[in-house]
């Protein structure tokens, strides 16, 4: 060989580590290190009208006809699935109602601008007075990485005058 073939093959072979190296250091930054996350649940409509609610037993004044959900995604993936259900009880023991159980299927995703946000909205939400309600909430990212968020929410029974 000669000195400017070995000295091509040499520029080549250093351009190929480098790729490699840069598309490595690409790649683990989409790792399981970095997951998805339900960041805030709304009872209604996104700030200011919705309620926060958390993990856990919320207790709320009124009817909400939605749900709002922000969510936070792993670095360098995109949303594969969001899911929403709820499981109602009767707050009456003796009654012939019974309770329901609802699998939101149609669940529009939006940005919201100010906050530089994704959020998706499902509904209706709506419930009787003093059912208890279980909401459960999952995403799922390009990783198949899943973040759930589990919370009840009962409707107080409006108080007469």
């Amino acid at each position: 060989m000669e000195k400017g073939e070995v000295l091509i093959l040499t520029i080549q072979f250093g351009a190929l580590i480098l790729a490699v190296l840069l598309l490595s250091g690409f790649y683990s930054s989409q790792n399981a290190s970095s997951t998805p996350a339900i960041q805030r649940v709304y009872w209604g409509s996104p700030p200011p009208a919705g309620v926060s609610i958390g993990r856990g037993t919320n207790t709320e004044a009124t009817n909400a006809s939605l749900m709002t959900v922000y969510y936070t995604l792993a670095a360098g993936t995109h949303i594969v699935s969001f899911s929403a259900s709820r499981l109602c009880t009767n707050p009456k023991p003796n009654s012939t109602l019974v309770g329901s159980e609802d699998v939101y299927t149609h669940i529009p995703q939006y940005y919201d601008p100010g906050n530089k946000e994704n959020y998706f909205t499902f509904g209706p939400t709506g419930q009787l007075a003093e059912s208890s309600c279980l909401y459960t909430i999952s995403i799922t990212d390009s990783l198949t990485q899943t973040s759930t968020w589990v919370g009840t929410v009962i409707v107080k029974a409006p108080t007469s005058a």
